[in-house]
């Protein structure tokens, strides 16, 4: 990306990786790259002539589908991530996924081998600890779950916990400084005009909302269909309900007591296995200084 900072991606998820003189810092690991993760680690630090141990970790959030690859660095690596991580983590109790080692609450900057990295939790957003990951020495901003570049959020945009907190992110992200973005998903970077391309298309839809909550009268619906069931099928007779059960259901599970995940090993959720959340919000802007340099990634 910029100097010795490094994105991985398999087309779908997506991680990156610091080399410095004194190891290497992970950020994420999807089990979907899994191995394949130490093998790009491998190759840049041969070629660069620098060290391929992974001396850290800097978890995103806690969700499996990001970190589910974690455990094959073993146990003498360092863990990184917010207080509410390790919280998730200790009740998943997933080998997997071990805790983080080190935590922080709202702010937390790492020096590791010469470099720094900027970690800030803003509040609730995609999970109640996803967190902002800023190179300010790479001009990189890593926020995950929230904007993936290229793709359109559908689903209470991408299964976000807290969907006002994730439409707020952005302007959040937008106030650092930064050229690439990494957002955990697809396979390709993205760009601050990317970032406002999404502000405006959540604008957009924001905007259709309310003028149909005004203009659209709902009673012919309800007439029609019965009770608004929120898609899950209830009261809707015969084939439509039938579609209804699956369109509004198969982000949770196909049938009560079974899950079905949408994103591999995601947490999503549910009422009657994650019981909800209050929202946060911290009041602090972000840092605000920034890096410049080359650009360099990996592909698999």
């Amino acid at each position: 990306m910029e100097k010795n900072l490094y994105w991985v991606t398999d087309g779908t998820y997506q991680a990156a990786f610091l080399t410095t003189r004194d190891g290497v810092v992970l950020f994420d690991a999807p089990p979907s790259i899994g191995h394949n993760l130490q093998r790009a680690i491998d190759e840049v630090a041969s070629a660069n002539g620098v060290s391929n141990t992974v001396t850290h970790i800097v978890y995103s959030h806690h969700h499996a589908d990001h970190l589910g690859a974690s455990s094959l660095f073993g146990r003498d690596v360092v863990r990184v991530g917010h207080a509410e991580t390790k919280v998730l983590l200790a009740r998943d109790n997933d080998p997997a996924r071990p805790v983080p080692d080190v935590t922080f609450e709202t702010r937390r900057t790492l020096h590791v081998g010469g470099e720094r990295i900027d970690l800030a939790w803003h509040g609730t957003n995609h999970t109640p600890d996803n967190i902002y990951i800023h190179f300010p020495d790479h001009g990189t901003l890593m926020l995950v779950d929230i904007n993936l570049p290229g793709w359109a959020p559908y689903d209470s945009f991408n299964l976000n916990e807290d969907v006002p907190g994730s439409i707020a992110a952005p302007a959040t992200a937008m106030a650092y400084p930064w050229k690439h973005f990494i957002g955990g998903h697809m396979g390709r970077l993205g760009t601050r005009d990317d970032m406002v391309v999404y502000q405006r298309y959540v604008d957009d839809i924001i905007s259709g909302v309310k003028k149909a909550l005004v203009t659209v009268d709902p009673t012919p619906f309800f007439t029609k269909y019965g009770n608004n069931a929120w898609g899950r099928g209830q009261d809707v007779p015969g084939r439509a309900g039938r579609l209804r059960l699956r369109a509004g259901h198969q982000e949770v599970h196909r049938r009560p007591g079974r899950r079905r995940r949408l994103h591999g090993q995601h947490h999503v959720h549910h009422p009657r296995v994650d019981p909800p959340r209050p929202r946060h919000r911290h009041p602090n802007p972000p840092m605000t200084d920034a890096g410049n340099s080359r650009a360099g990634s990996i592909r698999f």
